[in-house]
């Protein structure tokens, strides 16, 4: 059964709706194709409870001051220092047209290569695009990784099991999962070695700019005293000059 949020025209908008958060309501839009779109307000609440339930792909019955529309979650904006929704956008869908949308990938089970032979498990994709209409979509996929026996095993999107009236848009060969070896101390030495070498180059880079900017104003301090050295005999001739022209006394 489809779950049901209720919403109200909302009349708030810009920064005025920091008061709607303030009261536990959360502004929203609603839109769709060859729909007009809906400024609407939410309760957080009730929001939140809907969308653990639902996901992004669940049709969620949406009744707009009384009028019920089907609608899928589009997006959530969340606040950027504390992990709670700001805003959302609903969907307004056609039954009977499909639609494209991205199924999460959830992980089930254990790989033995990972739990017996201390392999790292990597997981490539984490959605699978899809065409269905939209009662079909599926909020999830899981995939079993108990088959990964040893290294290298993979699950491919061709492995994945959908409905018939779901059509899968991923290329059938992309590799949704696999088990990788763990990496010996000479390969994590071959990994940090090309760190520690742009680094040490850094250093030197450093090192060498400085010591040619201290030569540089060595250099310019030598010149300046040879230039004071040079005036100073010119000084002592013009006193000399100024001394012989004054007149003896009788």
């Amino acid at each position: 059964m489809e779950p049901t949020l209720k919403a109200n025209a909302r009349t708030l908008i810009g920064k005025s709706t920091q008061r709607l958060r303030r009261a536990g309501i959360l502004p929203a839009v609603l839109y769709g194709k060859g729909k007009t779109s809906l400024s609407l307000e939410v309760s957080k609440k009730e929001f939140e409870k809907v969308f653990r339930a639902a996901g992004e792909n669940t049709l969620i019955n949406l009744l707009v001051e009384g009028q019920e529309r089907k609608v899928l979650v589009h997006d959530v904006a969340h606040h950027n220092l504390r992990d709670e929704a700001i805003h959302v956008d609903f969907y307004e869908v056609d039954l009977t047209r499909k639609i494209h949308a991205k199924v999460p990938v959830h992980l089930v089970g254990i790989a033995p290569a990972v739990k017996e032979q201390g392999g790292v498990l990597v997981k490539n994709v984490g959605e699978i695009s899809v065409e269905a209409l939209p009662g079909d979509l599926p909020q999830f996929i899981e995939v079993s990784i108990d088959g990964l026996k040893e290294f290298d095993n993979n699950i491919r999107v061709s492995d994945l099991k959908f409905s018939d009236k779901i059509k899968v848009l991923n290329h059938v060969e992309e590799v949704v999962v696999t088990v990788k070896a763990p990496r010996s101390e000479a390969e994590l030495a071959d990994l940090e070695k090309p760190a520690a070498e742009a680094e040490k180059a850094a250093i030197e880079g450093m090192t060498a700019q400085a010591d040619k900017e201290k030569a540089e104003k060595t250099a310019e301090s030598g010149e300046d005293e040879k230039g004071g050295g040079e005036k100073a005999p010119a000084a002592e001739a013009k006193v000399e000059k100024k001394v012989e022209k004054k007149p003896e006394k009788k």
